[in-house]
């Protein structure tokens, strides 16, 4: 017999099991953890958790009246993120043979549960296994390797999740999302991320598990390849039938899911091109904001964080005039270039798993409507990205380094001369971003910092930087998809995830893809 016991506050460094167990009156060996959340609000953090515990006698605990505890019920197990049963075999006919094209969340979920279904998988990604990914990537930020167009840090084995903070919040743990939880735990994730309320991998976990999410792969039948773009797509009678490799290799099969991600700017144009309707989509734009992470923690804890975690923010600016927030806050992180286009700038924030670097970052962006685009047609906003990107090159002085402006003379209306030291590898370049951003941008990251200032006292003071520009938070096309995830125009071709314009980060593109999948194996009979 178990209970539910939810809303425990616990003291900082005391041992969570012996609290629940003195509480309940029970041994510490009868209290699990199922979920635990910081919270931080008015500057007093404390760990507030969910526990399941044992008990010999739910009527006499029950009776004491304890505020939440109820008797622990069988959907509480899936609540909570307990169970990942794999998907029930079903009959594919022959001609159903699918070509997962990217190796990303989406594409990586998709693939696995039509695997687990009982489906003969292609995996497709044009960029590298991930061992090879990372020392291509390290190569190029040390200087000794140029930009590799297909192996970067949105393009190869675990997509651009892989070079990323690895944020997976989400409060809950059901249904889809607990078996995507329960699969990366599968795979090598700390079980911490399915108690932890803002769970976090860290770049480093998400390596150590894509080997063995590739191994469950290929153990299930699927034909995995790396270094293997798609430059076209099959399409006849109005359905998509397989693809084209650039080697000119033609794979046929279907149906096809194209897991590209919001980088890949020439699969949107293939999509486009063979007939799946498409339209612009509004997004935001700006810069990588970087604080010393003390800062921060004395910010958001009202002193030294001790055996807290580093802190982390979420802000947000809702007026008539601006609409602004930060985005994919990295607390003991780094920012980093993240383009794959060679002559152009970009930067991200990532994180390893111990959030150990001096700097916090975060994107402070604005939001952008398709009308400042300038053209109306599927792709203009990938063009509009593109300008500000090759921008920033340029104002670097073409180095490869990034465009940088200390928060302090952005807010004044004059260039930096200086910068302090900040975390970019390849290097940062003092301009005036004002010679980057339109006025747009410009007005609303100003009207951004000052607020966010009232909140986070030193945001916007002298040891801020903002390292430019942050243009690809998300696709700015959205492909038309029908209720089982399918392109409305061409039949067996399902656009998936952030580079269709249906997900936001790891978890979200994980269960687009999943969904997907889904869809395609409920159309076939269970054996």
């Amino acid at each position: 017999m178990a209970l539910l016991v939810p809303n425990v506050t616990l003291p900082e460094g005391a041992d969570e099991a012996e609290v629940v167990a003195r509480l309940i009156g029970v041994p510490p060996g009868a209290v699990q953890l199922v979920r635990r959340s910081l919270d931080a609000r008015q500057r007093l953090p404390r760990w507030v958790a969910v526990f399941r515990v044992e008990v010999a006698d739910e009527a006499a605990v029950l009776a004491r009246g304890l505020p939440g505890v109820r008797v622990w019920t069988a959907r509480d197990v899936g609540r909570y993120g307990l169970d990942a049963a794999a998907p029930p075999l079903r009959r594919f006919p022959p001609t159903v043979r699918p070509i997962v094209v990217g190796a990303g969340p989406a594409g990586l979920f998709a693939a696995l549960y039509l695997a687990e279904a009982g489906a003969p998988v292609t995996l497709l990604e044009r960029g590298a296994a991930v061992d090879a990914r990372v020392g291509r990537v390290n190569g190029h930020w040390r200087g000794k390797e140029a930009l590799d167009p297909e192996t970067n840090l949105v393009f190869g084995e675990g997509g651009a999740g892989t070079f990323s903070d690895g944020k997976i919040y989400t409060r809950r743990r059901d249904g889809e999302l607990g078996y995507i939880f329960r699969k990366l735990v599968s795979f090598g994730a700390d079980e911490d991320v399915i108690k932890d309320g803002l769970a976090h991998l860290g770049t480093d976990r998400i390596r150590a598990l894509l080997p063995t999410f590739r191994e469950r792969l290929q153990q299930l039948g699927v034909d995995v390849r790396f270094d293997s773009r798609v430059v076209d797509l099959l399409v006849g009678n109005g359905a998509c039938h397989g693809v084209v490799l650039a080697d000119g290799t033609v794979l046929d099969g279907a149906p096809v899911l194209i897991a590209a991600g919001h980088s890949a700017r020439d699969t949107a144009q293939m999509l486009v091109e063979a007939g799946a309707a498409a339209q612009p989509r509004g997004i935001a734009i700006g810069a990588r904001v970087e604080h010393p992470q003390t800062l921060i923690d004395k910010a958001r804890y009202g002193r030294e964080r001790g055996a807290l975690p580093p802190a982390t923010y979420r802000l947000s600016l809702d007026t008539d005039a601006v609409r602004a927030r930060t985005f994919c806050m990295c607390p003991g992180g780094m920012v980093v270039p993240a383009s794959n286009h060679a002559g152009r700038v970009v930067v991200n924030g990532m994180s390893f798993a111990a959030r150990g670097s001096y700097w916090a970052n975060s994107a402070v962006i604005v939001e952008v409507p398709v009308e400042a685009y300038g053209a109306n047609d599927a792709l203009a906003g990938f063009r509009f990205q593109d300008a500000i990107e090759r921008r920033a090159f340029l104002l670097a002085k073409s180095t490869g380094a990034a465009p940088a402006q200390r928060v302090g003379d952005l807010l004044a209306g004059r260039p930096s001369t200086d910068l302090p030291r900040t975390s970019y590898p390849l290097g940062v370049v003092p301009v005036d971003l004002q010679e980057l951003f339109d006025d747009r941008i410009i007005t609303g990251m100003r009207a951004a910092v000052r607020s966010f200032e009232e909140t986070i006292p030193g945001f916007a003071g002298p040891e801020a930087v903002l390292i430019a520009p942050e243009t690809r938070t998300t696709s700015p096309v959205r492909f038309v998809r029908d209720e089982r995830q399918c392109s409305t125009t061409v039949r067996d071709l399902f656009p998936i995830g952030e580079g269709a314009g249906y997900a936001g980060g790891i978890v979200s593109s994980a269960l687009d893809g999943l969904r997907a999948a889904r869809a395609i194996a409920e159309a076939a009979p269970a054996r």
